[in-house]
């Protein structure tokens, strides 16, 4: 079978063809590492307490970035109390050029804070379960935002 491409195509086909490969390169080399965990790419602007440790082990954590495009779910434990972890985040957040949106209390053993900066939001849940405190990262992009 012989196909033509036009050649002022050709370019966007072979840009097309590496991005695909990439894709598929990508997909097996972590499903080679099966057993090992995949390692999660932490955003430099995601404020982490001392005494948490990420866990991407079991898949827990994960993140895509691509351009200004970015997507990330962050699962951190540890023995350091929820409070002072939040009030870590609080206090080094806005360093970062980060906005405080929300700051709740929803129940008892959870804390939520939201942020903004531009297109992007970072939601961080502190759960306090069984003398370890839980923190859950969700970034994300929104460009209807800006």
């Amino acid at each position: 079978m012989h196909i033509r491409v036009d050649p002022r195509h050709s370019a966007v086909l072979v840009a097309a063809l590496v991005a695909v490969a990439g894709l598929f390169g990508s997909c097996a080399s972590e499903q080679s590492r099966e057993g090992d965990g995949v390692s999660s790419s932490q955003f430099k602007d995601v404020v982490v307490p001392a005494g948490l440790r990420l866990l991407d082990g079991a898949h827990e954590s994960h993140s895509v970035e691509a351009a200004s495009w970015r997507f990330g779910h962050f699962i951190y434990s540890g023995s350091v109390p929820g409070e002072e972890a939040a009030n870590y985040v609080r206090q080094r957040m806005p360093q970062h050029n980060w906005e405080l949106v929300v700051d709740e209390r929803v129940d008892e053993n959870t804390t939520r804070l939201r942020f903004l900066r531009g297109h992007y939001a970072a939601e961080y849940r502190f759960i306090r379960e069984d003398g370890r405190t839980q923190m859950v990262v969700d970034y994300q992009t929104d460009y209807a935002r800006r």
